[in-house]
């Protein structure tokens, strides 16, 4: 396989792994990553520091042919710091607009701070996971998360901080 079909390839997986998709309940739901804030310093030598806040990038679609009441997303963002075993925990609770049949809103929310460190040959980083329920009266909708165990690391988690709109 020659190489520009590889980073091709390797271009398109890496895509398809950091966005997840779920429907249930007359929505859908898809979920990706996004780096809000990149302040990694430019050292100009062979090694170095990274330091991002990152977030979450929601996409919301009413599949049903009535509309959807407003309702609120709960989110928790899991951050597995690359020196040590300690896991941060970042919640918060943004307001979801009522849906028109098929209208479709996205909304950036979230915010955890990513460290790490890079050199020609290593890279070590900071590990993100998350989980967002989507709420209509008090009544879970729809939940996704990135990974099985999300719970389990929940439950370890030490909190790392809380953001929501009202403190924006």
């Amino acid at each position: 396989m020659n190489s520009h079909l590889r980073l091709i390839l390797a271009t398109i997986l890496a895509f398809a792994a950091t966005v997840q998709a779920e429907e249930k309940n007359g929505l859908s739901l898809t979920v990706s990553k996004t780096v809000i804030e990149k302040n990694d310093p430019r050292t100009g030598s062979f090694s170095e520091r990274i330091n991002r806040t990152q977030g979450l990038k929601a996409s919301i679609k009413n599949l049903s042919f009535k509309e959807m009441p407003e309702g609120e997303i709960v989110w928790t963002i899991l951050v597995k710091k690359y020196y040590s075993t300690t896991v941060e925990s970042y919640t918060g609770t943004e307001k979801l607009k009522a849906l028109k049949p098929a209208e479709i809103t996205e909304l950036v929310f979230g915010a955890a701070q990513i460290t790490g460190y890079r050199d020609t040959d290593n890279s070590w980083k900071d590990k993100t996971e998350w989980q967002i329920t989507v709420k209509q009266d008090g009544k879970e909708i729809i939940k996704s998360q990135s990974t099985s165990a999300f719970d389990g690391m929940a439950k370890h988690a030490i909190k790392g901080g809380k953001t929501t709109k009202a403190d924006n």
